[in-house]
């Protein structure tokens, strides 16, 4: 079996965030995130960071259409603050990120 040792810079992975609705439900809202691969020495550092900080740097481009308009939304430094500011966004994107370089589910972030 063979283990490939050369690594693009980024990977895509689905980001799924559950937003409460006055239903009493969730309504589901996904988008593709392109995260910077990080290198095993940087994992405790990157633990150690707030949900929001770790986004901010590990996350390098999406692939978002806003639910309302239908239009993509551009990756910008401004964009990302505005998803951040939506409370499940942090963890929901965090938790894809880990789940993902890790290769299974996430637990107590």
């Amino acid at each position: 079996m063979a283990f490939k040792r050369a690594q693009k810079p980024t990977f895509t992975t689905l980001v799924t965030v559950n937003i409460p609705n006055d239903k009493g439900g969730f309504d589901k809202n996904t988008f593709t995130g392109v995260f910077r691969r990080i290198e095993t020495d940087e994992r405790e550092a990157l633990a150690a960071l707030s949900h929001a900080d770790l986004v901010r740097s590990v996350l390098v481009n999406w692939d978002m259409t806003d639910d309302d308009t239908k239009e993509k939304v551009p990756f910008s430094s401004d964009e990302l603050e505005e998803a951040l500011k939506i409370p499940p966004t942090p963890l929901a994107t965090a938790m894809a990120f880990w789940e993902s370089i890790n290769g299974a589910r996430s637990k107590n972030l």
